[in-house]
């Protein structure tokens, strides 16, 4: 007699590959790495954490001394830039608006990356993706053919620039 373990399930479904109820993690690949330069010289972490925490300085100082309005368009550059490096600094990795993915390596040079992979449970191809409400969000690594295929994502398992 030759009975069918699961009857119920759906003919492409396949049980958990680990022990902990999960399937495989996929393995995330670079297929595109960018370095961003300026004037011919890398963009470094720290140069961005400086000029950013240098321009929000400058902005709250023409708040409270009245040195002249120009200086208020800094704002918004200079907190994006102090907040890119600081992220950079503390993890190495900062997604940015579910679109764009920045990375630093070892000695702090900073890299536009796309990172994909193969779904391990159906083949298909999974992306990056940030669910949840906004705010309170998280980065999910999420297969594209279908969204229930989703595993944590910790950008210190990537390998390193």
């Amino acid at each position: 007699m030759n009975a069918d373990p699961d009857p119920v399930a759906a003919p492409g479904y396949q049980q958990p590959l680990t022990d902990e109820g999960g399937w495989n993690r996929p393995v995330l690949v670079r297929t595109d790495v960018i370095p961003i330069a300026l004037g011919g010289r890398s963009l470094q972490r720290g140069w961005l954490t400086a000029v950013g925490a240098v321009g929000l300085l400058a902005t709250i100082g023409e708040m409270a001394f009245k040195w002249g309005f120009w200086w208020f368009w800094l704002v918004i550059p200079s907190g994006f830039a102090f907040f890119i490096g600081y992220r950079l600094i503390r993890k190495g990795f900062v997604r940015f608006a579910d679109l764009i993915n920045i990375e630093a390596d070892q000695s702090g040079r900073v890299y536009l990356t796309t990172l994909r992979g193969d779904c391990p449970v159906c083949n298909g191809e999974v992306k990056l993706k940030d669910v949840g409400p906004k705010g309170y969000g998280k980065t999910v690594i999420q297969c594209t053919a279908d969204s229930a295929h989703q595993w944590e994502f910790d950008p210190t398992r990537l390998d390193k620039l």
